[in-house]
């Protein structure tokens, strides 16, 4: 997909005048399309060969990323890192990445009615009806062919979460495309988790080694929180890479937010467990044991995990 595809088609409907009118124009009856999804273990997922992704798109996954959208928040107090509350305030064009069910474009086009956001995921998950009218969403897997976008459209692009699904080569290609789509002077923001947890003990550390291990082996870029700064640095398209760090903690000792951690962390856990049952070779029954013996020692020690927001500003 080039990356003016959502300007270039011809139809005999009218063509719509704003950024969020094109987006719906042009994703009209786009849902319909034969074998997008396989079932397994009770679980819907993608049913695509150009994606790494390895995480459900069904009502559950809806629920965790929506816990998630709250821990988050919560830990950073606020949605974002990148000083850009008074121009959002104001009104500017955003776009949020791999935005899954879409909770984070929805909270903030409430707060901010006169800026425009739109959310972008290859997940049908996001709201097709029920959001602000300063608020749309587009079908689309940035691997294919990038972000279908002109150039210099956004003033803020905001992506969180994509952990260990891409190379590292598609990473920098897509650091690059958020910077193509960039206005000049605009802010990019990640956010990504360190794939270790920290306290750990002798079971998870071997299941995070396993984990490791099958990632480095399909040239998968497992620790892209130890990375992003560089990537974004090598592409030269931004100025200082500011990170916002937090150390959060999982399990009890962490009182009533580090429960909640812990829910969430199952429901990850949970998530993984098909395809992370085939990356370590072993039964969904076998991979059910280790996630036990994983959750007793997380139970009994400190454990935390690390999240670091990355933004900095296009040259």
């Amino acid at each position: 997909m080039s990356s003016n595809t959502y300007l270039s088609k011809e139809s005999s409907r009218k063509k719509p005048q704003t950024l969020l009118q094109l987006i719906e124009f042009e994703n009209y009856g786009f849902e319909n399309i034969l074998d997008k999804f396989r079932n397994l273990n009770n679980r819907r997922f993608h049913n695509n060969n150009t994606s790494n992704y390895s995480l459900p798109n069904d009502k559950i996954e809806i629920n965790r990323l929506q816990l998630s959208h709250m821990l988050l928040k919560n830990a950073f107090g606020g949605n974002f890192s990148s000083p850009v509350h008074n121009k959002l305030s104001d009104g500017i064009s955003v776009l949020d990445v791999g935005c899954g069910a879409g909770h984070w474009v929805i909270e903030n086009a409430e707060k901010y009615p006169k800026s425009t956001f739109v959310g972008l995921d290859m997940s049908p998950i996001f709201p097709k009806d029920d959001k602000p009218q300063n608020a749309g969403f587009i079908e689309c897997n940035v691997l294919d062919g990038g972000l279908p976008f002109p150039s210099n459209t956004f003033d803020f692009v905001h992506q969180k979460l994509i952990h260990a699904e891409f190379t590292e080569n598609q990473w920098l290609l897509l650091i690059k495309e958020i910077a193509r789509v960039l206005k000049p002077s605009g802010y990019a923001e990640f956010m990504e988790v360190e794939n270790y947890i920290h306290n750990s003990r002798p079971h998870l550390k071997e299941f995070q080694e396993k984990v490791k291990r099958f990632y480095e082996a399909n040239n998968l870029c497992f620790d892209i929180a130890t990375k992003l700064k560089d990537f974004i640095d090598y592409t030269k398209c931004f100025s200082e890479v500011k990170i916002d760090t937090r150390k959060i903690p999982v399990g009890k000792w962490g009182g009533f937010f580090g429960e909640l951690m812990l829910i969430y962390l199952c429901m990850t856990t949970e998530a993984f467990a098909t395809m992370k049952g085939k990356m370590i070779n072993c039964t969904k029954e076998e991979y059910d044991k280790i996630y036990e013996n994983i959750y007793k020692e997380i139970e009994e020690s400190n454990t935390n995990l690390v999240y670091k927001r990355f933004y900095a500003q296009k040259i």
